[in-house]
């Protein structure tokens, strides 16, 4: 039986006294939703909506204005309304991608209707506009897809505007921060949490470059991510905003060794007490908040968040902080009998090793002999990891 069918048919026999509530929720559970349809309805609705605007703009330039207003205007009324008609008397999920064209045939209005009048935006704002109706479309229908649309036009305005405008569209920001930030406190659903956190990283990246701030602010706003964790998500889930932290700041580091050399350290004159005070305060509240856990070997992730700019010899600390954290996972992991911290640690050593040895040998050895002799390293120090690991998975579970 259609499981959209059964919702609002059993609405009607418990309204009816022909089963009770109970009952209807028992029935509910023995038809579960099925997770393949939206995926592909979302696509369909992709390729719909892109179809619309390519017929469009093939044609855009044989029409009138009022031809063009009247295409806009009833192609997005049609496709609201049908998407209404049928999320409310057939299919909540069909409904639900016809209102998605139609979200994408506004945001398309937008741009075409303000070509068609010669109106120039010298910002974001447009795609604030188009990410508020996708904002209230998903607290009016609270399905994903909405928040998923939404997320990326305003990652995609934000990005337009510090890439064009090299400026960080504040109420873009307020509006991901605020608005998408409640939706996945409120969801705590690990895709959500997971797109929401990649990007806030976007966010941050683009907030630093476009506002002519020093690079080594990411190391706070990433610290921040990591610290927010404690705050919204419940204790023992998955660590989603915590992961993406340590890869970001894993890859800034990565820069660092590269690029953190005497000629750059030169430029960083400028000694930045707020960042300090900043970075002070996450630092030590994550410090605490891990002395008070019960799992205390995550204060490796810690150093990751330290900062080495200010030093001459700042790429060399850099590797030095790439190693000593993967070291620690790997005797952590060995020694607590843990496979998932072994493997982050052969991960990151194998990687930092890489990166070490690029650095140090490239301008110093033939470019054949360099990779020749980079590869038997690399594949004797896989081997050796993966032997290690698996004896110790024959010796201890995963904890």
């Amino acid at each position: 039986m259609n499981r959209d069918h059964l919702v609002k048919e059993s609405k009607k026999w418990v309204e009816e006294a022909i089963i009770s509530e109970g009952q209807r929720e028992q029935l509910m559970e023995r038809y579960p939703k099925k997770q393949n349809k939206p995926m592909l309805l979302t696509f369909a609705a992709l390729f719909i909506g892109l179809g619309f605007l390519t017929f469009v703009a093939s044609n855009w330039s044989y029409l009138t204005d009022f031809g063009r207003m009247a295409i806009l205007i009833f192609s997005m009324t049609a496709f609201y309304l049908a998407g209404d008609w049928v999320y409310r008397r057939k299919s909540n999920r069909v409904g639900i991608s016809l209102i998605l064209v139609a979200f994408v045939i506004f945001g398309s209005s937008i741009f075409l209707v303000g070509q068609m009048y010669h109106y120039t935006s010298f910002s974001a704002f447009p795609f604030f506009l188009w990410s508020l109706v996708g904002l209230g479309l998903l607290f009016l229908f609270k399905d994903a897809s909405f928040f998923y649309a939404t997320l990326i036009v305003v990652t995609i305005g934000q990005f337009y505007s510090g890439i064009v405008y090299q400026h960080f569209h504040i109420w873009l920001g307020v509006l991901f921060f605020i608005g998408l930030g409640w939706v996945v406190v409120k969801s705590r659903h690990i895709p959500q949490l997971s797109a929401f956190a990649i990007s806030y990283v976007v966010h941050a990246i683009i907030l630093v470059f476009s506002e002519g701030m020093p690079y080594y602010w990411l190391i706070v706003l990433f610290l921040l991510l990591y610290v927010v964790e404690d705050f919204f998500i419940k204790s023992g889930s998955l660590r989603v905003f915590k992961t993406l932290s340590m890869l970001s700041v894993f890859l800034m580091l990565i820069f660092q060794v590269f690029f953190l050399g005497n000629e750059y350290v030169g430029e960083l004159t400028e000694s930045s007490l707020y960042f300090f005070l900043a970075w002070a305060v996450l630092f030590v509240f994550s410090v605490v908040r891990l002395a008070m856990s019960s799992t205390n070997y995550y204060w490796i992730d810690l150093l990751l968040f330290v900062p080495v700019f200010r030093f001459e010899f700042g790429d060399g600390l850099s590797l030095l902080i790439l190693f000593l954290y993967a070291l620690f996972w790997l005797i952590s992991g060995y020694h607590q009998e843990v496979s998932r911290w072994v493997n982050k640690g052969t991960i990151a050593f194998l990687l930092t090793t890489f990166i070490a040895y690029f650095q140090l040998a490239w301008d110093f050895m033939d470019r054949s002999l360099f990779f020749f002799i980079g590869g038997v390293l690399l594949f004797a120090l896989s081997y050796f990891l993966e032997k290690k690991r698996r004896t110790m998975q024959r010796g201890g579970g995963e904890k």
